[in-house]
């Protein structure tokens, strides 16, 4: 997985973990987020650490900018394309109780495995 909210561990706080790029040598900590600005378009395949096995294709904002403190309590803007702004958008999701199975398109199928 790209990240991990809080609540799937049992913790309900509103934090979550993203890890989306090798560039970057640590993951993006985000306490109380809060999407500040969605635009564009995408649809993809999403999967979840809290329904293994599964994916779906779900549409969401291309871009997302996000606002929250990090890992010291220090405000900080997260902004991002493509799979960051889709994780951005995972992420918060669960803190609210969401799971992305809820906004599929087409439900969800098994994993195809890999050969």
């Amino acid at each position: 997985g790209v990240g991990l909210a809080a609540p799937q561990v049992g913790i309900l706080k509103q934090i979550c973990v993203i890890d989306v790029t090798p560039e970057c040598d640590h993951p993006i900590v985000l306490v109380n987020p809060e999407i500040i600005e969605l635009s564009g378009e995408q649809i993809g395949q999403e999967g979840c650490l809290s329904v293994p096995g599964k994916v779906g294709i779900v549409k969401r904002a291309n871009y997302a900018k996000v606002k929250a403190l990090d890992e010291n309590m220090n405000e900080i803007i997260v902004e991002g394309e493509e799979l960051l702004a889709r994780a951005l958008q995972h992420e918060i999701d669960h803190l609210s109780g969401t799971l992305y199975v809820s906004k599929t398109e087409n439900g969800i199928q098994d994993v195809e495995p890999i050969e």
